[in-house]
């Protein structure tokens, strides 16, 4: 891993690799704006643009028994906004929050307003004899809870039988489409179906739909993960997990919504099946085609392991003209690849990131698949790797960069990487070749991002983060130039330390570094406490590159305990650390 010199006035500072200095007047701090470190656990961040280079974070908080919904606003400066309060604004009043015990408040999903604020939706119970119901609140620019819209939010639906898992879309006026998964027509466990209502900038259900939502699909058995896309008209077409047709395992069925909350009756009743093959396809993600319908991928196992496809389905409902009936493969190959995620092209088709273990450790890797279903030719065939990392890699999330090519951030191991991919299928030769670190901090563990677009053509991510013992929320931005929060210098790296390699590990550990010149050399494990553990050698080093292995066990030859330890490098009067997880 790369480290980078930079000099301010007369004083030297040393960044861990993956991390770009940023300049005195900066205000991201080099490892993530702190957006909420009150008591308690904060988990599950979702995130929306402001329209103004900025986001607004929400994200379930249990601070205080019991939990509520809380959001911060972080300005495209990297500042947390001075009208809101100090480590979020509540959506639940404290009287109502002590009514829905034990049932509780589940986590959130949010979309942007269009005027600097945004809608949040969410399950809770407060309504003891119906289960869980949805709702929704509207938070403005200025951090306050609009007024015109009910104290503790708009009910979106509250029926007898769990509402859960809500999806949110912009509707493009003020208000959003909220779908979801429902239980109301029997046991949930067995049959679950999907509905959808529409919230007014106002605040208020609109009328002209039905009460407590219309329905999507009513179809037999479970439908669910339901994701939405707009269609460019004003309504919405939203994609799922169905197990109706039991063939075995789930298809991806997807559903066209009109803005007056009718169903489009074009479309087949209950939804057109995007992949009709054996085996089960499963985690449906959804973008804009540009021209009024969507693509959906997925995880796919009709050939006996898991694979990655994609339909496309037109406005009118039908499979777009050259694409297979059962869906396009993007990623077919003996090894696994699950969990695909997805953004418009801006031309017709999409940028598509998953999950592969070609290296025999989950890792990213992205494709191109154009409007007419072929797989840009100009890219590798199988796939892009975004990532040479030994270590599981997972959650990740991505954005547009606005010129035809893609920003992936992801969980590795503990921390919070990201890279950028472009149009021509080339990772952008500013970052390094496994991601740029988001966040990267021994000792502890950044997890569950979120992201979206920001800036020109960069992105501001979120996430948990425990480096104060509890999981808070954090914030950064990553600029497409390859930079994290605002353009710093570009003085070239003068050391470097690779991660370790394997990692975690249960055998010997390949600790690699380079040294721009000769110099005096220290390498040491420290475990989780401070405690050096192995002197792994010192002395004078030859300019180049180094490895040096350690066997897992101490100064006096025995095995280390499972656990965290530190791999210290101190050379010609800096230090550079690794984290290396050791199993049993």
């Amino acid at each position: 891993m790369r480290a980078r010199f930079f000099v301010f006035g007369l004083t030297t500072f040393l960044l861990p690799a993956g991390i770009i200095a940023l300049p005195a007047l900066a205000d991201w701090p080099t490892f993530g704006r702190a957006l909420c470190t009150a008591p308690g656990n904060q988990i599950g961040p979702v995130i929306a643009t402001d329209g103004a280079g900025g986001a607004i974070v929400a994200w379930r908080d249990l601070r205080a028994f019991p939990f509520n919904i809380d959001a911060q606003h972080v300005l495209g400066t990297g500042t947390v906004d001075a009208a809101w309060p100090v480590n979020g604004r509540a959506l639940l009043s404290d009287s109502l929050i002590a009514t829905i015990v034990p049932q509780g408040v589940e986590s959130p999903a949010i979309a942007s307003d269009g005027a600097g604020g945004v809608i949040v939706t969410w399950p809770d119970g407060r309504s003891t004899l119906n289960g869980e119901d949805i709702y929704a609140q509207h938070i403005l620019a200025s951090g306050a809870v609009d007024p015109a819209w009910p104290a503790n939010g708009t009910t979106v639906c509250s029926v007898v039988g769990d509402q859960a898992a809500p999806a949110i879309l912009a509707d493009g006026a003020g208000g959003a489409f909220i779908t979801w998964m429902d239980g109301r027509a029997g046991t949930a466990a067995s049959d679950i179906d999907l509905f959808a209502q529409h919230v007014l900038a106002s605040g208020g259900v609109d009328p002209a739909w039905p009460a407590n939502g219309t329905p999507i699909c009513t179809a037999p058995k479970i439908q669910s993960e339901p994701q939405l896309v707009a269609d460019g008209l004003g309504g919405f077409i939203v994609a799922w997990n169905d197990l109706r047709t039991g063939n075995p395992g789930s298809d991806i069925f997807a559903e066209h919504v009109f803005r007056s909350g009718v169903v489009d009756p074009a479309w087949p009743l209950n939804g057109r099946d995007l992949s009709p093959a054996p085996g089960s396809q499963t985690t449906p993600q959804i973008t804009s085609d540009g021209s009024n319908g969507a693509i959906v991928a997925w995880t796919d196992t009709r050939d006996g392991n898991d694979d990655i496809y994609a339909q496309r389905v037109t406005v009118s409902g039908a499979i777009a003209p050259g694409w297979p009936v059962s869906g396009q493969p993007i990623a077919v190959s003996p090894f696994a690849e699950v969990t695909p995620t997805l953004v418009s092209d801006g031309a017709g088709g999409a940028i598509l990131a998953w999950q592969d273990d070609h290296s025999g450790v989950l890792t990213m890797r992205a494709a191109h698949v154009l409007a007419n279903s072929t797989r840009d030719p100009a890219w590798p065939a199988g796939g892009v790797p975004l990532s040479f990392s030994d270590c599981e890699e997972n959650n990740q999330v991505m954005v547009s960069d606005g010129a035809g090519g893609a920003i992936v951030a992801w969980q590795r191991c503990f921390d919070i990487f990201a890279q950028h991919v472009l149009a021509s299928g080339a990772l952008d030769p500013e970052y390094p070749a496994s991601g740029r670190a988001v966040c990267s901090l021994p000792g502890s563990l950044q997890h569950e991002p979120d992201i979206v677009a920001a800036g020109a053509g960069g992105a501001i991510v979120t996430w948990q983060d425990t480096r104060d013992g509890l999981n808070d929320i954090y914030a950064l931005q990553i600029l497409a130039a390859a930079t994290l929060g605002v353009p710093g210098p570009t003085t070239p790296p003068a050391i470097a330390f690779a991660p370790p390699s394997p990692n975690p590990a249960r055998g010997p550990v390949r600790l690699r570094f380079t040294l721009p010149r000769d110099a005096a050399t220290s390498l040491a494990i420290y475990d989780a406490s401070g405690r050096q553990m192995r002197d792994l050698g010192s002395g004078t080093q030859t300019a180049g590159e180094h490895v040096i292995a350690w066997d897992l066990r101490d100064e006096i030859g025995r095995v280390v305990p499972a656990g965290l330890y530190f791999a210290r490098l101190k050379t010609q009067g800096h230090e550079l650390t690794q984290r290396i997880l050791a199993l049993r």
